[in-house]
């Protein structure tokens, strides 16, 4: 059972380091730009699955009921920020380089699936409610902004920006 998950841009590596701590131990695990890339895309995806908008909605609406969805959720989330360190995290064992990032939602329980795949071959499987998942998703834009890897941004973060800068109708 998970107990922990943290993310932590490493400047020394650029990449973002994630740490899993279960019953089973604790691994830490390296994502580079280009996986965080592809898993900020798949988050999205995930968001926008999660707030269940009517399929009658167009586009820009089902944008928006997803990022309110979002917030919503969020917000539910137990996070903490941690002072940001330049010391790496005591580990137990080296980091392991994904490669690749698998996501989906479990049918028996609706509970959310992150499959995290190593170089050397080796798989991890974290199970998250959704407002861990959502959490979770905050935590990795903050970390990916720090990072200054100018990824483009998630569709929750275009719709975010729009609504700060809007202005009232006269």
């Amino acid at each position: 059972m998970l107990k922990n998950l943290s993310l932590r841009f490493d400047a020394l590596e650029d990449r973002i380091l994630l740490r899993l701590v279960s019953d089973e131990g604790e691994q830490q695990l390296q994502l580079t730009r280009r996986v965080c890339a592809r898993w900020g895309h798949d988050l999205q995806q995930l968001v926008a699955t999660s707030a269940q908008a009517p399929a009658r909605l167009d586009a820009v609406a089902q944008t928006h009921l997803a990022a309110a969805h979002h917030q919503a959720m969020a917000a539910q989330a137990t996070t903490y920020r941690e002072a940001a360190s330049e010391a790496p995290l005591p580990a137990l064992s080296p980091p392991q380089l994904v490669t690749g990032i698998a996501c989906g939602r479990r049918h028996s329980d609706g509970r959310w699936l992150l499959r995290f795949t190593a170089q050397q071959g080796r798989d991890w499987t974290v199970v998250l409610t959704s407002e861990t998942l959502h959490g979770l998703v905050d935590v990795f834009r903050a970390q990916v902004n720090i990072a200054q890897w100018a990824l483009p941004p998630m569709a929750l973060e275009a719709v975010a920006t729009v609504q700060a800068g809007a202005s009232p109708l006269h």
